[in-house]
């Protein structure tokens, strides 16, 4: 009994590593495999009970087809034998006609002819009979044809010998129609026994009906439980995952970019888990590339302010201001302090990235007003804005930086007056801004490296010429999109204009 337990114990844990063995393989399976199981599971059963029915339907419909054309020929004979032989013998003995005159003088068949026809249905009938009780009574028949034929034979005999026509009827009455008599009978037991044959098929048909039915509720009931099984395992094996990337997606949206997810398998729910932690990688390095472009985005404008407020413009505007508060010219101090105030303003701005064209305009506006204080000899503005244009939004400090890069390089370079020319036009999709100067210009290789500069091919250095460009067009891609550029054109000893292509929308 011991060594029973021990045997059971081992099988059962083969048992139930076998299972666990069949559960890994339905979850490594892909979806179309799993549907295919299933669909099978659910159907092949009903399948193979449906072909049992119809191979059983057909074997039992033959055999009732059977013995229905077997009744069918024999009642023939059971109906017009008897009367048809009976008729043309009398007509055979009251007229003494030989058997092969009798049937064209009274338009019958002839005796031969009708037991010949007889004895070849009966043999076949004899052959396809269902059941050996009817077979026997076939062969029965074929006996008394036999009989039939040799009384006939005699009465033929007699006829051709002229032979009494009373000794004839005698004959007649009692060996033909006798024999009819008994063939007539046996007819009609050979059709009882096919008739009970009908009767058990359909006993059959009945019992197999009832018998198919009772499989179909056993099969039904198997089919329900382990196809209950099966959906619940590959339902299981899909929702799981799924459930799991799920949650890994909540994770993600939560802001736990190391969220990761491990599918232990090998099909279509695998390769999306893959994709998932390889998106979640890429969300990972975006975000840090995300980062550093702030970083650097603040870095370049604490540059750009700590280049716009330095030492020297303030010291100059303060010397300015002194100066002209000392040659008692009140009204021109005032108009610089203003010009100051709004130039700082507007460089602040509360704090805001995105101001309107308007405010832009101004700030550079003050800007110009203040330099202008120390090189009213050779500098001179125009400013060209539309008013439908002066409501688009502009990223604070992009002409101011342009503006300087004119005066500094292009304008004081240049012997005498010099004209910067600020104007702004609508070019779908984009609203152009232009800053041109007749400066000096720059010479070709130069303009290449200003160009460099701008498009992010060579790194940006604030003491770089050409870094109020360049770092005005980088935060114009940063912003709006790489559509939106800074054009440079510019032809030495003749001038510099830069274009800005900024979006259309206010």
């Amino acid at each position: 009994m011991p060594g029973n337990g021990k045997i059971t114990g081992i099988q059962r844990i083969m048992r139930k590593h076998a299972f666990f063995r069949f559960m890994k393989m339905i979850e490594n399976m892909n979806l179309t495999s799993k549907l295919a199981i299933m669909t099978g599971v659910l159907s092949i059963p009903f399948l193979a009970l449906s072909v049992f029915l119809l191979v059983m339907l057909g074997s039992l419909g033959e055999s009732y087809d059977s013995i229905v054309q077997n009744v069918t020929r024999a009642n023939v004979y059971n109906i017009h034998f008897k009367e048809d032989m009976d008729s043309v013998m009398y007509q055979m003995v009251a007229r003494s006609l030989g058997k092969k005159e009798v049937g064209s003088v009274v338009n019958m068949t002839d005796p031969d002819t009708m037991i010949d026809q007889a004895e070849a249905s009966f043999t076949m009938l004899e052959e396809s009979s269902s059941s050996p009780e009817a077979a026997q009574a076939s062969a029965r028949l074929c006996k008394l044809l036999a009989t039939l034929r040799r009384h006939v034979d005699e009465i033929n005999e007699s006829v051709k010998q002229s032979g009494s026509y009373e000794e004839n009827m005698e004959r007649l009455e009692t060996d033909i129609r006798i024999i009819t008599e008994l063939i007539q009978e046996r007819i009609t037991e050979y059709i009882s026994y096919e008739t009970q044959s009908m009767g058990e098929i359909r006993d059959q048909t009945v019992r197999g009906r009832e018998k198919v039915i009772r499989i179909a509720v056993v099969l039904f009931a198997v089919v329900m439980v382990v196809g209950a099984v099966f959906v619940f395992l590959i339902t299981r094996s899909i929702t799981r995952p799924v459930r799991r990337l799920c949650d890994a997606a909540e994770e993600i949206g939560q802001g736990h970019f190391d969220t990761r997810i491990n599918i232990a398998s090998n099909n279509e729910l695998a390769i999306v888990g893959d994709s998932f932690n390889r998106m979640a990688r890429q969300i990972t390095v975006l975000i840090g590339d995300i980062k550093e472009e702030q970083i650097y985005n603040r870095n370049m404008e604490q540059k750009l302010l700590q280049a716009q407020i330095n030492p020297h413009f303030l010291y100059n505007t303060l010397d300015n201001i002194l100066w002209l508060s000392e040659a008692g010219r009140k009204e021109d101090v005032q108009a610089l302090v203003m010009s100051l105030s709004q130039f700082f303003r507007t460089t602040l701005s509360g704090g805001r990235d995105i101001i309107t064209l308007q405010e832009e305009i101004s700030h550079v506006e003050a800007y110009l007003q203040i330099q202008r204080f120390r090189y009213r000899d050779i500098l001179s503005y125009e400013i060209h804005v539309p008013e439908d244009l002066k409501q688009i939004s502009v990223i604070k400090m992009t002409l101011q930086p342009l503006v300087e890069n004119a005066l500094y390089h292009g304008i004081k370079n240049k012997r005498g007056m010099g004209l910067l020319k600020i104007t702004a036009y609508r070019k779908d999709p984009f609203v152009c801004i232009e800053v041109a100067d007749n400066g000096i210009g720059m010479k070709p290789e130069e303009l290449e490296n200003v160009r460099a500069l701008a498009s992010g091919r060579k790194e940006i250095q604030p003491d770089n010429t050409g870094f109020g460009i360049a770092n005005a067009a980088q935060r114009l891609r940063l912003n709006f999109g790489e559509q939106y550029v800074i054009r440079i054109d510019s032809t030495y000893r003749e001038g510099t204009t830069v274009t800005v292509y900024n979006p259309g929308a206010a």
